[in-house]
């Protein structure tokens, strides 16, 4: 479902929504050495017979902690831990959406609470290996993993953060920053602080548990909420998406959402009172302006643009400007401005604003999320007490089986698909995403209830179903460039609800021949039924091209702007392939942007969506398109004036228009001739409200370009 959702549970723990994944661990040897393994505690009694006046050794008592891993309220793995003395094994097992990362890990405290050393093994979220060894003595420190290897002098506490999927390492963490009472630096980089959020008191059984709850800061982009006991030990980390807590206290996610929520909303209000400008009533005029004419694809030089409330109210040379009395007056110098871009497929997270709009990214469908807090979210959205884009919302139905994604609204039956269309045409949603699990003889019924209340159609392509009949169910849209792949090689007796749906692609896409009439004629019938592709070719990259240990080529500048421990997101590769199918998952990388560019030449609407954190990945997604043979022009046009087109919205918003919504941002460059100076964003203005790009990056941790 979302972005980055092959990323370690433990950095995707840290992510947000969308995902699975834990905390990072990394660790080993270091100049040809071998780390021996971690060995546990053995207790020795003295014996009375020689030693009658001796004290016996009290033996060290193990105790182990089951933990649960839920997902909107369904159980999808475990997380199990037993602590020797200083010595902690765990094991991680979850399977979500048809994948999941498996993870056995033996971890030795130190007596500060950081780690001595870390020793892993399993895998990833989508298979790549889990091999892993960290090693601190005396001063130095030094690990090894498949992603990572390196030796560093460390002077008094520090915390080595594993790349292995592994929440535990959250929980020990938190509880080592308590005893350190300071900031620790991390290994391999970055910091972490703590900042109390809240104390409160959850029914658990017959009992009552008094909680207290940190903002662990320093491995996310925003602070992630952690929850201990009274005592200090961790207790576990909750969200509306995904949480993970001892077994049998599953009743504690809610009320600790709420609580924790208040915490987070406070901030972004913060955030939005500290770097929201609201020009006078007269209005404001940016002057001498290049304005981007989407629809053309050239700049108009010496424009002046002047918005009056929440919108466009004049575009004309500057020359000929007439000013309203008492505006502000921005003088753009030549600098660009450009329309908000699109984001046609994103699943907002707490950091999600922030980055869209700092980004220039002022509208985003969410297709897929918790409904209560995207509805929630939008709100905040839209009367400015946080920082975000226009949302429009598509609910998310799945089916119910052992593979299935979690989610709120399934439908199995006639009557739940009905139900679960006419619960979310009530919170006024634009459309439905139809998933994975799905019974295909529920589409129609879906469609049909959906088109009836005026709202749209997208999804993936359900299992034992293909993309032409999805088509001629009534499908108005098809997320993810796969899906289309998928209408040639899979079967009606494919299982593509696991990873089946990319490595078909993978070990066959090179060999798929768009000009063969299969294509062609699959390709006509999309542009009969007027059907919106998205291909979210970002969210396919680090799966068909990514290395264990590398950043995929192109992404290098973009990832150097990220925190430290973010960063690391991308080194964790995608499938595990050997030489031959990686130079097979090779060509088809390329073949899925030859099809995306195929679709758009034969005039196939094309939108661009991200599948991933916001902003900075749809500039990557323009890129991708460009680098398919795509014009800037023509893959800004899509991020802009051909989504709003998508969603038949083109006479409100989508290019620089008087009457338009002022959506709108500033570029110091010329994404027309280099498609990466799109994101060059000195200022978005969403509504009329202006942002300063380079203020709301430092929110989340990001530098500007």
């Amino acid at each position: 479902m979302r972005r980055i959702s092959h990323a370690p549970f433990a950095l995707s723990v840290v992510v947000s929504l969308s995902a699975l994944s834990t905390f990072i661990a990394v660790g080993g040897a270091c100049g040809g050495s071998e780390d021996p393994p971690i060995k546990s505690p053995v207790t020795t009694v003295a014996s009375t017979t020689t030693l009658k006046t001796a004290t016996p050794i009290e033996p060290v008592v193990a105790t182990k902690i089951d933990r649960v891993v839920v997902s909107f309220g369904r159980k999808t793995g475990t997380c199990v831990t037993t602590k020797t003395g200083d010595i902690l094994k765990v094991s991680l097992e979850v399977l979500e959406n048809g994948r999941g990362p498996k993870v056995d890990a033996t971890i030795k405290l130190a007596a500060d609470g950081t780690i001595q050393a870390f020793d892993a093994k399993g895998h990833h979220t989508m298979g790549t290996p889990v091999d892993e060894t960290f090693v601190r003595d005396g001063d130095h420190a030094r690990w090894k993993s498949p992603e990572e290897t390196g030796d560093r002098e460390v002077k008094g506490a520090a915390f080595f953060l594993p790349i292995a999927d592994m929440p535990e390492a959250i929980g020990l963490l938190t509880e080592a920053l308590l005893r350190a009472k300071a900031p620790l630096p991390l290994l391999p980089g970055g910091t972490a602080s703590l900042e109390k959020i809240a104390e409160t008191d959850v029914k658990v059984g017959d009992q009552t548990k008094h909680l207290v709850g940190y903002a662990l800061v320093g491995v996310d982009f925003n602070p992630l909420p952690v929850w201990m006991n009274s005592d200090g030990t961790f207790f576990g980390i909750v969200s509306p998406w995904w949480s993970v807590v001892p077994a049998g206290t599953e009743g504690a996610i809610d009320p600790l959402v709420v609580v924790q929520q208040k915490f987070i909303h406070e901030r972004e209000a913060r955030i939005a009172k500290e770097t929201a400008h609201k020009p006078p009533a007269a209005g404001l005029a940016y002057t001498h302006a290049r304005v981007l004419d989407v629809e053309h694809g050239k700049w108009l030089a010496d424009q002046t643009v002047v918005v009056v409330g929440d919108v466009i109210h004049s575009v004309g040379p500057s020359a000929k400007a007439k000013l309203p009395a008492g505006a502000e007056v921005v003088d753009l110098a030549g600098k660009a401005l450009l329309p908000g871009l699109w984001d046609m497929h994103s699943h907002m997270g707490d950091a999600d604003g922030a980055l869209d709009i700092a980004s220039g990214v002022t509208t985003a469908r969410d297709v897929g999320n918790d409904p209560d807090e995207l509805d929630d979210r939008k709100k905040r959205y839209d009367e400015g007490s946080a920082v975000g884009p226009r949302v429009l919302r598509f609910g998310f139905i799945e089916g119910r089986n052992e593979k299935a994604a979690s989610s709120k609204v399934t439908a199995e039956t006639e009557a739940e698909a009905k139900a679960a269309v006419a619960f979310f045409e009530k919170r006024g949603y634009e459309g439905i995403k139809i998933y994975n699990s799905v019974k295909p003889e529920l589409v129609p019924i879906l469609t049909k209830e959906a088109h009836a209340k005026k709202m749209m159609v997208t999804g993936h392509i359900p299992v034992h179903m293909l993309a032409h009949e999805a088509v001629d169910a009534g499908y108005d849209g098809i997320e993810h460039i796969n899906m289309l792949f998928l209408n040639f090689f899979a079967t009606h007796d494919t299982d593509t609800r696991d990873t089946t749906r990319f490595t078909l692609v993978g070990e066959k896409g090179a060999g798929l021949d768009l000009k063969s009439k299969p294509v062609v004629d699959f390709i006509a019938q999309l542009k009969k039924h007027d059907t919106v592709i998205d291909p979210t070719l970002n969210a396919f990259e680090d799966l068909f091209v990514g290395q264990q240990g590398k950043i995929s080529p192109g992404l290098e500048s973009m990832v150097a702007r990220l925190p430290a421990q973010t960063q690391r997101w991308f080194l964790v590769g995608g499938l595990p392939l050997d030489e031959a199918k990686t130079k097979a998952y090779l060509g088809a990388w390329d073949k899925l942007g030859a099809m995306v560019k195929t679709l758009a030449d034969a005039k196939v609407q094309v939108v661009t969506g991200t599948d991933s954190f916001g902003g900075l990945t749809l500039h990557h997604e323009l890129a991708l398109f460009v680098r398919a043979g795509i014009t800037p022009a023509a893959a800004l046009r899509m991020a802009t004036l051909d989504s709003a087109r998508s969603m038949k919205l083109e006479k409100k918003t989508g290019s620089i228009t008087a009457g338009k919504a002022a959506d709108l941002f500033i570029v110091d460059g010329d994404p027309l001739a280099k498609i990466d100076d799109v994101g060059k964003v000195v200022s978005t203005m969403r509504a009329g409200v202006v942002y300063p790009s380079a203020a709301l990056y430092a929110t989340v941790g990001v530098k500007p370009m």
